[in-house]
């Protein structure tokens, strides 16, 4: 580990951890300060949905092009792009002037975020493999849960000590020194592009620019319906979402008979492998950002707690997982599959405990009894969220590395994008009724709403763990057929299982 080569590994991977951190602190932080900034701005309950999904629902637009261009020119560019994007568009969130301009800023920032993100899943995938792969993208989720930690404890810390008209302006304006520190960096450390497509394959390099917009045209459609609730408009929406969806799937497939290559990889969609694992991805996210919403703003809102108290009930589950995903990657070599099954029923019951005390308990005793219950679920999301990413970007066709990452945020964001405004809602409606049991009831509709996406993760999760149990009874029985002794015990074959996995 003393070579000029693993000295470039680690200076690359500590760019990436860097990157990641501030992107994820921005998104902990600003959750806690939708309240103020909603009154700072005078903001409507419409402005104040958009602001809380723009980010995300920007983010996954960005998502999957980004990665298909970064397979192409290299990540060195769309890295140095997206991260200069993202620190410019805080500075103009923390100049807006109205809540317009917050979306804006917010929509860019998104965009700068989702263009750097596939790029540090893709350097890392490129970079590492096998156990070290495993190493690597613990390290990133670590860098998550560092940023779930530190978030809202800086954003509360922020807005209680300070005005918080102005506080929330600071949040914004803090990533622009961290973006001139980046950018000097990644253009030190990061190898230049290779110019060229890695898939040494027929299809010539291009970028699907029509199966870009499509696909963003799905994502906002789909949207549309959670903000503005039932009507004409959420039918309408829902209506040219499922057009744009066909005409997406259409157009995939004839521009791949075109010779060129699409957005969607045809080996990536078949793999089973990767899309159970994208859906465990896409519902685990949403459970995490519709927690966070929901919390912040029951405590905020509906109990009247400062914004500091309230940071203080959402740190110790960011702790939790903090410390699950430092050794997250041996919990994958060891139980693979199985183990994330398992660790997802523990957040489910998390949930469950969680809305519980909140019915039945009332202030700080609640407070203090959903920081405790949070400090295990946050081990449970830490066990779930690396191991996931490890073995479900393991099935990634060679040369699609940044597309399969592409794919398997957008997911993650979609759900954000939707959860978040989902939460934002539910607790808006209880605000008009300026009740303290309509804050519980919309506790409680945002305790089912993600105990339903937990249970479709459970059901993804235990597909996926049977058919790792069937290939490896059809590898075994190979090996007796060829005449070689074949693994003897369940444990064992679990283990090699999972390593298989994380050395793919």
């Amino acid at each position: 580990m003393n070579g000029p080569g693993n000295h470039a590994k680690r200076s690359a991977l500590w760019l990436c951890l860097g990157a990641g951190f501030i992107t994820l602190l921005d998104q902990s932080m600003f959750v806690l300060a939708v309240p103020a900034m909603s009154a700072s701005l005078h903001a409507d309950s419409g402005s104040v949905q958009w602001i809380l999904a723009s980010y995300s629902l920007a983010f996954g637009v960005a998502l999957v092009p980004a990665g298909r261009l970064g397979d192409i020119v290299g990540r060195r560019t769309l890295f140095i792009a997206g991260i200069a994007v993202f620190g410019a568009s805080s500075l103009l969130g923390g100049l807006a002037a109205d809540p317009s301009l917050v979306i804006i800023a917010r929509l860019l920032q998104g965009l700068g975020a989702g263009t750097l993100n596939p790029q540090v899943l893709g350097l890392l995938q490129d970079v590492y493999s096998g156990p070290d792969r495993a190493k690597a993208l613990g390290a990133y989720a670590a860098a998550g849960g560092s940023a779930a930690v530190c978030g809202p404890l800086i954003g509360g810390l922020v807005l209680s000590l300070g005005d918080p008209s102005i506080g929330w302006r600071i949040l914004f304006l803090a990533n622009v020194p961290l973006v001139l520190v980046l950018v000097p960096l990644a253009f030190r450390l990061l190898p230049r592009p290779a110019g060229k497509d890695p898939r040494n394959g027929t299809a010539k390099p291009s970028i699907d620019i029509l199966g870009a917009l499509l696909l963003g045209g799905v994502v906002i459609a789909s949207l549309i319906p959670t903000i503005y609730g039932a009507g004409t408009i959420a039918v309408t929406s829902l209506a040219i979402g499922g057009g744009a969806l066909l005409a997406f799937a259409g157009w995939e497939i004839l521009y791949h008979r075109r010779g060129r290559t699409p957005l969607i990889s045809a080996a990536l969609m078949k793999s089973r492998g990767y899309a159970l694992g994208t859906v465990v991805a896409l519902c685990q996210f949403g459970v995490g950002a519709g927690m966070a919403a929901v919390t912040a703003f029951y405590f905020l809102a509906g109990s009247g707690m400062a914004p500091l108290a309230a940071a203080a009930i959402l740190a110790p589950q960011a702790a939790g997982m903090l410390l699950a995903s430092s050794f997250s990657w041996r919990f994958v070599a060891r139980y693979g599959r199985g183990g994330i099954v398992f660790a997802l029923v523990g957040s489910l019951a998390c949930l469950v405990a969680k809305d519980l005390f909140v019915q039945g308990l009332d202030g700080g005793t609640a407070a203090l009894a959903v920081a405790a219950v949070g400090l295990f679920q946050g081990v449970a999301t830490g066990l779930v969220v690396a191991p996931n990413q490890t073995l479900t970007l393991a099935h990634a066709p060679v040369g699609a590395a940044g597309v399969a990452a592409g794919f398997y945020q957008l997911s993650q964001r979609f759900a954000a994008a939707l959860c978040s405004a989902a939460a934002a809602g539910m607790f808006l409606d209880a605000h008009r009724a300026a009740t303290g049991e309509a804050s519980k009831d919309a506790f409680h509709q945002g305790i089912v709403m993600c105990c339903i996406l937990l249970g479709v993760a459970l059901l993804a999760g235990g597909l996926d763990w049977l058919r790792e149990a069937r290939d490896r009874r059809n590898r075994n029985a190979a090996v007796v057929t060829s005449g070689k002794e074949a693994p003897t015990t369940a444990a064992g074959t679990q283990r090699s299982e999972a390593t298989e996995a994380v050395d793919a």
